[in-house]
């Protein structure tokens, strides 16, 4: 009974201390106020649901996510619709795909993986989400089919602009529930067309592909592991250029200590732009350590610090940089 629902209405602010380091350049320390977010979520009549999600962020910049979802069938096997501006996978979804345990996002979601389109899967789009949740025989979970038209992203990577051409971006996905502790995986195909310069839409277009798996899973003593692979297509429009393909994966390793409520956490990452090139390859590894800590009920503090290295991209002779970043963040959320 949608009478029984409640409406809710959050709000979420994060400050943040930073500190850089970079091998070329100059360091920086500086306090930053990096977003205040309104949420509101709540029933329309029987069926259908609202979300929205309003951020500020530090640039001036206002962000808004907004969606208009649907349910139909029986608590084990039932169909969901979503419509709007919404998260595509990143952040809403599961085995990997989910929120962050500690500030930053692995590269895979959060990072160009090749150098010519700017994609990140992580990027909010405008579209239709059909979902449909279901129990396969042969598991002991509840298994989810996902997919997903979208408009796709501008030249700037953003899917929250106006479209500059008639095609749309696609996704499929599928999420499997392995326990009652949120351990599964996520399998994943998209295919979309990016346009590196909106003038010439014709002459600079990329079809492009990204897919692959995450998986997460967590023991009863508080340990989880996670990780995930994304293999990159990037098909140029020009005659003459070949597809360019791309490599990016993480493993990511946590323990929760119950006693401090504590959570540790250790992350590695690695995004190969193009696996066959030798010049300009620009392969980039990060080793993220950090820690968590709920200071009170709506009260959390966090703490990373990560070494990110860089091959030189007009570089054959594997010349590297190499910068380093701690950050401090401590997020308020009612």
């Amino acid at each position: 009974n949608a009478a029984n629902v409640s409406h809710y209405l959050s709000a979420r602010g994060r400050g943040r201390y930073e500190y850089k380091n970079p091998e070329e350049g100059r360091s920086t320390n500086e306090f930053q106020w990096h977003d205040t977010t309104l949420f509101y979520a709540g029933p329309v009549g029987r069926n259908y649901a609202g979300f929205s999600e309003l951020e500020w962020e530090a640039e001036d910049e206002i962000a808004l996510t907004a969606s208009i979802s649907g349910v139909w069938g029986q608590p084990d096997h039932f169909t969901t619709v979503r419509v709007g501006q919404f998260h595509t996978l990143s952040r809403v979804s599961f085995g990997g795909f989910d929120r962050p345990t500690g500030i930053s996002t692995p590269a895979i979601r959060s990072a160009n993986l090749t150098n010519d389109v700017k994609f990140t899967l992580g990027a909010d789009q405008r579209g239709l989400e059909v979902a449909h949740i279901f129990k396969l025989p042969f598991m002991p979970e509840r298994s989810r089919m996902i997919a997903q038209v979208t408009n796709g992203v501008d030249d700037a990577g953003k899917g929250v602009e106006g479209e500059i051409d008639a095609q749309k971006d696609y996704t499929v996905a599928f999420e499997q529930i392995l326990d009652d502790r949120a351990s599964g995986f996520t399998l994943l195909y998209y295919s979309g067309t990016y346009h590196s310069d909106p003038i010439l839409p014709a002459t600079s277009r990329f079809g492009f592909q990204r897919y692959g798996a995450t998986f997460a899973g967590v023991l009863p003593v508080g340990f989880e592991i996670q990780g995930g692979y994304i293999r990159s297509a990037d098909d140029p429009a020009a005659d003459g250029v070949d597809t360019v393909n791309g490599n990016a994966y993480y493993l990511e390793l946590e323990q929760y200590f119950a006693p401090t409520e504590l959570t540790a956490l250790a992350r590695y990452d690695f995004v190969d732009p193009n696996d066959e090139s030798k010049a300009k390859d620009d392969r980039t590894s990060i080793i993220t350590v950090g820690v968590v800590k709920p200071l009170q009920e709506w009260l959390r503090l966090a703490v990373e610090g990560s070494s990110t290295t860089k091959e030189e991209t007009i570089s054959v002779s594997g010349e590297e940089t190499t910068d380093n970043k701690v950050v401090a963040e401590l997020m308020l959320n009612f």
